[in-house]
């Protein structure tokens, strides 16, 4: 009986854990992520809105947004990590980018509430829930009566896109690539699917890349995932996991801003996409343990190869101008696998 009660004990002090080694941790926002940014960028982005408004968000940069810049040719977007430390991913790009007057390093600081009240940001500002920019969801309310047009993480990149492909401000770019490591290398990714202002870099004559480096999980165009089929994937049993094809795991109720499109559409357009699924040997790690992740693969290596896979099945052929690539003894860090030859060579869209 003692026994029975000390093990009691010690599930209830595992605090939601399933008293199981195999059981994966319970997911949600950790303390860091929960805890204000300490460090906002000076400089400040219009996002334009419905009703001709605009909502503003901080961007760190290498250079100034208001500005012309002839002779710049390649601009680096990074995306933060999941504790919103825009500034420390701003610094860990711009030390592999280089610093000089033919490159341009920006990341967008997606804020939540607790943020803009620390720094006192007005409510003209845009902010998210503390996960809700990840996956493209639209910005809350700064107070019960605000009644401004909200906006999507996803809209906040499409204005860039549009901010870097006006020829009056960069008359010479060339290139244009996102760059996601860990968790943001998901928004990258889905953004990469989703994105409602890709062509525009196209219109200007900018060739657009897209580095996901390090993902855990990728977004999936059907039903199916790695199995025993003949084509080394299966229908995936629903009952296994219920929320294995809803978004950002597939297509099924996506957020707002990807509504009205198919898998199928997505897909379509995807494949033609210039995709690097940088992955460092070191980073065994496979950070999502849902059931959503497992059913993609064991690591982010295999999750990557997998999805390589999945992408020729659903495109009829592998895409001609996405691949993955192995960093060997790159170190399990943004700095480290974006740093390495291969992962310069994934930012310069070069081969390793």
């Amino acid at each position: 009986m003692k026994a029975f009660a000390a093990a009691t004990l010690a599930c209830l002090g595992a605090a939601l854990s399933a008293c199981s080694s195999d059981a994966p941790p319970v997911r949600g926002p950790s303390a860091q992520t929960l805890r204000a940014i300490e460090r906002v960028s000076d400089q400040d982005f219009a996002v334009p809105v419905e009703g001709g408004l605009t909502a503003l968000l901080p961007v760190f940069a290498d250079k100034k947004l208001v500005d012309p810049h002839a002779g710049v040719k390649r601009a680096v977007i990074g995306i933060q990590d999941a504790t919103r430390n825009a500034g420390a991913v701003f610094d860990a790009l711009r030390s592999v980018v280089g610093e000089g007057p033919d490159s341009m390093v920006m990341v967008p600081q997606f804020l939540a509430a607790q943020d803009t009240e620390k720094h006192g940001l007005g409510p003209d500002f845009a902010r998210w829930t503390i996960e809700g920019w990840r996956d493209g969801g639209n910005s809350r309310p700064a107070t019960l009566r605000d009644s401004s047009p909200l906006v999507s993480s996803f809209a906040v990149l499409d204005a860039l896109l549009l901010y870097l492909s006006d020829r009056a401000v960069f008359p010479d770019l060339a290139e244009i690539a996102f760059v996601g490591y860990g968790q943001s290398a998901r928004t990258v990714q889905l953004y990469a699917a989703t994105g409602k202002g890709l062509e525009e870099p196209a219109r200007a004559g900018v060739k657009l890349r897209f580095v996901v480096a390090g993902a855990d999980t990728f977004l999936y165009f059907d039903d199916k995932r790695p199995g025993r089929g003949e084509d080394g994937f299966a229908t995936f049993e629903r009952e296994q996991c219920v929320g294995f094809n809803q978004w950002p795991y597939g297509a099924a109720l996506p957020a707002v801003y990807a509504f009205g499109r198919t898998g199928r559409d997505l897909a379509a357009a995807y494949v033609g996409r210039e995709v690097v699924y940088l992955v460092g040997d070191r980073d065994t790690d496979p950070a999502d343990r849902g059931c959503e992740a497992r059913a993609q693969g064991r690591n982010r290596l295999d999750r990557a190869e997998h999805y390589l896979k999945h992408l020729a099945l659903v495109a009829g052929a592998a895409p001609a101008g996405q691949r993955v690539v192995v960093a060997k003894g790159a170190p399990a860090t943004i700095g480290g696998l974006l740093g390495s030859a291969c992962g310069k060579a994934a930012l310069a869209g070069q081969g390793c």
